[in-house]
């Protein structure tokens, strides 16, 4: 058979159920090939960042590989913050582009370019197949790698001659391999004989948890020692939010979280890069005194910006299973009687912060423009159960995070505190992974206008996600970061953050691509307007023109 065709034979074997992309004339074979399988279905989105965006937000829901094919260097280059976003998160994909004829890439065809060095940046693996008996090894390689701890993006170069080549093809049972491994338990001992005296202890937990399907594990743990329980800002569920040991988002670009960790004996750091910062800060975030515990999958994450006391590299749900049986046994009574008492001393603390704002939250509830926290309230009493939230609001992330009670993984998903414009589409690979789930997006205008194109691929294949648009017609996070460098000297000088003048409309936008949209300006009106859209089980999209606080 030919290469295209030995090729789509592989993706079914993977048990590949989508392909997004958009093709060109470097895609022909393989989309004819394609035509060929409709158990794989193809889903077609309008620009680069829709596809790739789409396939993160299946990948990430459904635990298999997102599958990619897009159109040579325009359509690889123009898929680049997405393709970014998933390498931060690592998001397991198989990304493929179609390349000019292998034998006129040294005249430099139109559209060519060199796909391999584009994309080995930020995938594990990049390569181009350059004779078709080798397109099942470069095929079932990239599964390997892309679904492999720690997962994430590769990259596989198409040239059009290799896909019409001949090759014998034998079709091959798909390899099966098991990932969990255990950690060492030199250095689960270690960590116990930390835990086992502490006595100000904290947890930074990343989305290494929730991608293990660890929370019970490490909620046991900061039970067991009765430690505070922070997540990095844009993280995903990693705790339960309304556990009374969870503190909220440590904002690691911020030096308030050194003042935070200042007092903390041993730091817990699990499933998290210690530390991605965003900004430079003249004092390290972690004190000298305190000892830091990591627990990864991931051997390049552990010790590679900070010293630690114990480095545990293995599976995250395995490693803190073992290391809770092993403490639960070499913890004394006095040890136990501390950790409980930790713990009501913290209870108390989030009481006060919850307390707090509620009394902002009521405080506002009335503001027009609408105030962030009525919107989220709002929202929160409309949704159905087990709905999946998809958030790319960004300035307004910390008050939807706050404003309800998540307590399962991937029941809230963020980008990484990459790019934006990934909720638009990735809720639409949420959707088409559990599509049983009800999935609403909220998004900000900013983001929205990164990857509005969405819509049309929502409305033509009639995936019923509900957009929610926080438009206040601004760049809000980029206003944050420069009064959080500049301080009062960056008060109304704002350059190129502000999205009026003309303001979006983005009903109509909705309108014109086949999705029913509509404007709320008045928190009176919220209720209904959500309601109505959530209850469609059509794509729907409901603007909600809040409040501009900077």
């Amino acid at each position: 058979m030919t290469g295209s065709k030995a090729l789509i034979e592989l993706l079914c074997n993977e048990g590949v159920e989508y392909v997004f992309g958009i093709p060109g004339a470097t895609e022909v074979l393989f989309m004819d090939a394609l035509e060929d399988h409709p158990e794989i279905k193809y889903i077609l989105g309008l620009h680069e960042v829709v596809v790739l965006g789409m396939a993160e937000g299946y990948a990430r829901t459904s635990g298999k590989a997102g599958v990619v094919n897009l159109h040579t260097g325009p359509g690889l280059g123009a898929a680049m913050p997405m393709l970014f976003n998933a390498h931060l998160g690592g998001v397991p994909l198989v990304v493929t582009a179609g390349q000019q004829d292998s034998r006129l890439l040294m005249q430099e065809p139109a559209l060519s370019g060199d796909l391999v060095r584009m994309a080995s940046q930020f995938t594990k693996w990049s390569g181009e197949v350059l004779n078709a008996s080798d397109i099942p090894l470069a095929i079932r390689r990239a599964f390997k790698i892309a679904t492999h701890p720690p997962m994430g993006p590769v990259f596989v170069s198409l040239p059009q001659d290799v896909l019409g080549q001949d090759i014998d093809f034998e079709y091959g049972p798909r390899a099966q391999y098991f990932t969990r491994l255990r950690p060492d338990r030199e250095a689960i001992n270690r960590a116990v004989e930390l835990l086992a005296t502490t006595q100000t202890p904290a947890m930074i937990l990343g989305n290494g948890v929730a991608k293990a399907w660890a929370l019970p594990e490490v909620v046991k743990l900061a039970e067991l020692i009765g430690a505070r329980v922070y997540n990095p800002w844009m993280s995903e569920v990693n705790f339960p939010v309304s556990h009374p040991q969870y503190l909220g988002d440590l904002d690691v670009g911020s030096l308030r979280t050194r003042e935070i960790l200042q007092s903390v004996d041993v730091l817990v750091a699990i499933g998290i890069p210690l530390f991605r910062q965003a900004v430079y800060l003249p004092k390290p975030l972690i004190a000298p005194n305190t000892k830091v515990i990591q627990i990864d999958n991931d051997s390049w994450e552990i010790a590679k910006n900070l010293p630690v006391a114990v480095g545990i590299e293995g599976d995250i749900k395995v490693s803190v299973a073992e290391l809770n049986d092993i403490l639960q046994g070499r913890m004394s009574a006095q040890a136990h009687e501390g950790a409980k008492i930790r713990a009501k001393d913290i209870a108390k603390e989030k009481e006060r912060t919850t307390e707090a704002f509620l009394k902002k939250a009521l405080q506002e509830r009335d503001h027009v423009p609408i105030s962030i926290s009525r919107l989220m309230q709002e929202l929160r009493d409309a949704l159905k159960p087990d709905t999946f939230i998809v958030d790319d609001s960004w300035s307004c992330s910390g008050t939807l995070y706050r404003s309800i009670d998540f307590t399962k993984p991937k029941s809230f998903q963020r980008a990484p505190g990459g790019s934006i414009g990934w909720g638009m589409s990735g809720s639409l690979g949420v959707k088409l992974a559990a599509p049983d789930r009800p999935v609403v997006a909220v998004v900000g205008d900013g983001s929205a206008a990164w990857s509005i194109q969405s819509l049309w691929t929502a409305a033509h294949y009639n995936i019923p996600v509900t957009y929610v648009i926080c438009a206040n017609a601004s760049y809000s996070q980029v206003k944050i970061m420069k009064m959080r460098l500049m301080g009062e000297r960056a008060k109304g000088r704002f350059l190129g953050t502000n999205l009026d003048e003309p303001r979006i409309d983005f009903s109509q936008l909705a309108q014109a691509m086949g999705v029913h949209g509509q404007k709320v300006e008045r928190p009176e009106e919220l209720r209904e307007v959500l309601k109505s859209a959530l209850e469609s089980d059509k794509p729907a999209l409901v603007e909600v023109y809040i409040e501009n606080a900077i």
